[in-house]
């Protein structure tokens, strides 16, 4: 919380909160204003997606992929064009999980969206309580969303202005990647391939601005459920002190029940939405990383080391996000053991039973069967680093 409020001294990350309601609303607007450049809109059931941007977004994904197999065939006889070629070939499969999670399924999407709805619309969101539990989860979400934007956005610049922009210095066509339209060295030729391969990475920046925007809004909005669940177990705790009458009580387990049962339900969506998407995420994403420090062993191909960031930081944000919820559940355990229960009536001790049940089995941030935290983003660049280890001793 110091952090964030540190944090809050930069006006890129300055917010002003004024309900998680209002906060969620707004985030919401943020990211349907980038999916705005894609020709898309994830939360609207009304929304059509026959466009012009959005249609040739997803023909863009065909010709790459096409494109990829055929330069790389092309080049077969010259390794460092041919492995140019395939060094963001991994784009194309999360690209396409992007699109089957978030616009072949974006009916999930949506009902989980309209799940938040509902719930700040209940009167518990009323209650301070609530309210303030769900600030430091906005705030989080707010620089979070902000770093993400600017982040991807300026990395996914960098990889594809970059190289043309040394091209103007030194006098020579420089393309991002391997991949061509029209295999030549003519100006003509050039221009269209740099064209082209702009236009992917477009599409690429905002793609995966939207789509790791809304998983963070998604968990971040879970983990202030927990938070709230919390101080509302103080709360109770305090009037269980105050020796207030059993009805109060009564009323204050009612609102933690409330959130809680909400919550159980909420992550069950969350994770069948996104537990397949992670697994083909990571796994391109892997491959993006290997190859495109492969790249830069072998060929000096530089730009490979901010094509690992870019992939690294997508990575990070899963295994983050998913290792700050885990720690949030674990929290939650404890603190529900760890107040005067015994001080209840029987029929409240047996509600806080239930409540401790299901809480000691939390419904995870997975990729099918690994669970993604901190210790698995290690080792998933453990693993990396030792391909690239080995492949430095076989080069020597």
């Amino acid at each position: 919380m110091d952090l964030l409020n540190k944090l809050q001294k930069y006006h890129i990350f300055r917010h002003d909160y004024k309900g998680a309601d209002v906060a969620y609303i707004n985030t919401i607007d943020r990211i349907e204003y980038f999916s705005g450049f894609m020709g898309i809109n994830l939360f609207n059931r009304v929304f059509k997606f026959c466009n012009f941007t959005f249609l040739w977004g997803v023909s863009t994904l065909f010709i790459y992929i096409y494109l990829v197999l055929t330069s790389t065939y092309y080049y077969r006889n010259d390794i460092e064009k041919a492995l140019s070629c395939v060094t963001t070939f991994g784009f194309s499969t999360q690209g396409a999980s992007k699109i089957y999670s978030f616009i072949l399924r974006r009916k999930k999407v949506i009902v989980i969206h309209e799940m938040n709805l509902e719930f700040f619309k209940l009167d518990i969101m009323q209650n301070e309580t609530v309210k303030k539990a769900f600030q430091p989860s906005v705030q989080l979400n707010h620089i979070l969303l902000t770093l993400t934007i600017y982040g991807y956005i300026g990395l996914v610049a960098i990889i594809a202005l970059a190289p043309e922009l040394y091209g103007l210095i030194i006098s020579k066509y420089i393309l991002p990647f391997g991949f061509e339209i029209i295999h030549s060295d003519a100006g003509f030729a050039y221009a269209i391939n740099s064209w082209f391969q702009v236009n992917c990475t477009y599409y690429v920046a905002f793609l995966t601005t939207v789509t790791d925007g809304t998983f963070i809004l998604y968990l971040l909005n879970a983990t202030g459920q927990i938070d709230a669940i919390v101080e509302l177990l103080h709360e109770l705790d305090d009037i269980m002190m105050e020796e207030h009458e059993e009805q109060k009580i009564d009323e204050q387990l009612q609102k933690i029940i409330t959130i809680h049962k909400h919550h159980q339900l909420y992550m069950r969506k969350v994770e069948h939405l996104f537990n397949l998407y992670f697994l083909i995420s990571i796994a391109s994403l892997c491959f993006n990383m290997s190859i495109s420090l492969a790249a830069f062993v072998l060929i000096d191909w530089y730009l490979g080391v901010v094509v690992f960031c870019f992939a690294s930081s997508q990575i990070f944000y899963m295994c983050f996000l998913g290792s700050y919820y885990e720690t949030k559940s674990e929290f939650l355990i404890t603190e529900i053991g760890s107040f005067d229960w015994y001080k209840l009536s029987v029929k409240n001790q047996k509600m806080v039973k239930f409540i401790l049940a299901t809480s000691q089995s939390p419904i995870l941030v997975t990729a099918i069967m690994e669970n993604l935290n901190v210790a698995a983003y290690l080792k998933i660049h453990k693993t990396v680093y030792s391909g690239i280890m080995l492949l430095l001793r076989v080069k020597d």
